[in-house]
């Protein structure tokens, strides 16, 4: 992928669309032309989004972290364990889930026990600092958990709104002899069960804590699940708050620290996504397309308990309209068909394509192959 180097400044938008799951992966001291090397994380910047121009806030690690959680360093200028000034009872994701009625829980490596207050286990292959949210006293340290509750929670379907996965000091490449190669292969093992678990309401977020300390703490960050553009790389100036200001956007929960004041980051989402609800139920179904893949015609069929205004089309990966294919209100069946033309009737070219189908506060997204 061809690295832009303008730098375009982060601009206000109508918003982000709302998430059900958030899973924030962190890895570790790497500049951006080192994590982006290798073959799995290039695969994720292909196929999802990613920034030119995102940068950690500081050095060393500790800061960072306490950045990504509370958009705020806390005054924290070293990794000294227990980091100074703590607990703290400043705002934090957790706090604000909490107080929003939504879950969270963090995923660690090596971490002894749930909620432990540990500075190191293992050797050093656990670290605190690496677990900001060890550091706070306003929320439940009951969900602090270890990694492998992560597939308990997968399977059982108890994948919470915001999760945090932080993998030991080998897998995240922090230690000497572990480079980008055997990260990617860790994230190659583990990320795909992350990507399918936040569902079509999701996304899994790749980011490092802080470069190696040569490249002006510029880090490779990268958003994947089917609300994102594909292949898409962003330019605009942007930071860890930034971030934390859109995971806070799109789960509808309180903005810490500077993420109060930061401008989320808006520009990687396919269109159409704005001011509709995610969810289940609402007595709301699309049928799956078929034929799929297709040399051609694609049927779909859109179900209705109830009439509601439905605003229907087919649209490129990065999400720009090809066809559209309803609009108006409805209720009870409605058939969608799509020729594999666009609006002037050319034919659309070979791959894929989302049919994205919004019906009052509900969006459905489906996926449709063409072969040409």
């Amino acid at each position: 992928m061809a690295v832009l180097s303008t730098v375009a400044p982060l601009t206000a938008a109508a918003a982000v669309p709302s998430l059900e799951h958030v899973i924030v992966v962190v890895m570790e001291n790497k500049a951006y032309a080192q994590a982006s090397a290798p073959p799995y994380t290039a695969s994720l910047m292909a196929s999802g989004s990613s920034f030119s121009s995102f940068y950690a806030y500081t050095h060393p690690s500790q800061p960072n972290y306490l950045m990504l959680w509370s958009g705020s360093t806390q005054g924290v200028t070293n990794d000294a364990c227990p980091a100074a000034g703590s607990p703290y009872a400043s705002d934090n994701l957790g706090q604000a889930c909490e107080a929003a009625g939504k879950t969270w829980r963090t995923y660690a490596e090596d971490l002894p026990s749930p909620g432990s207050a540990v500075c190191t286990n293992n050797g050093t292959l656990y670290l605190r600092r690496h677990c900001p949210w060890t550091y706070f006293s306003n929320l439940d340290h009951n969900n602090e958990r270890l990694y492998t509750d992560l597939a308990t929670d997968i399977a059982n379907s108890t994948l919470p709104n915001l999760a945090f996965v932080i993998p030991n000091n080998h897998d995240n490449t922090h230690d000497s002899g572990y480079d980008v190669y055997f990260g990617d292969a860790w994230l190659a093992a583990n990320v795909p069960a992350m990507i399918d678990a936040v569902g079509p309401y999701g996304v899994v977020i790749l980011t490092w804590d802080e470069d190696d300390g040569h490249a002006g703490n510029r880090v490779l960050t990268v958003f994947k699940g089917p609300l994102v553009k594909s292949g898409y790389q962003s330019t605009a100036l942007t930071y860890h708050w930034n971030m934390v200001r859109t995971i806070c956007d799109a789960l509808g929960i309180a903005r810490p620290g500077l993420a109060a004041s930061a401008l989320p980051i808006e520009d990687i989402w396919l269109a159409g996504l704005v001011g509709v609800s995610p969810g289940p139920g609402g007595g709301v179904s699309l049928s799956a397309p078929s034929p799929n893949p297709s040399t051609g015609a694609v049927a779909s069929r859109l179900s209705l308990s109830q009439p509601v205004t439905v605003d229907a089309g087919i649209y490129d990966l990065d999400g720009r309209a090809v066809r559209r294919l309803a609009s108006g209100r409805h209720s009870g069946g409605l058939d969608l068909r799509w020729d594999g033309r666009h609006e002037d009737g050319r034919r659309a070219g070979a791959g894929v394509y989302m049919l994205i189908v919004r019906a009052g506060d509900r969006i459905l997204r489906r996926k449709a192959v063409l072969f040409r």
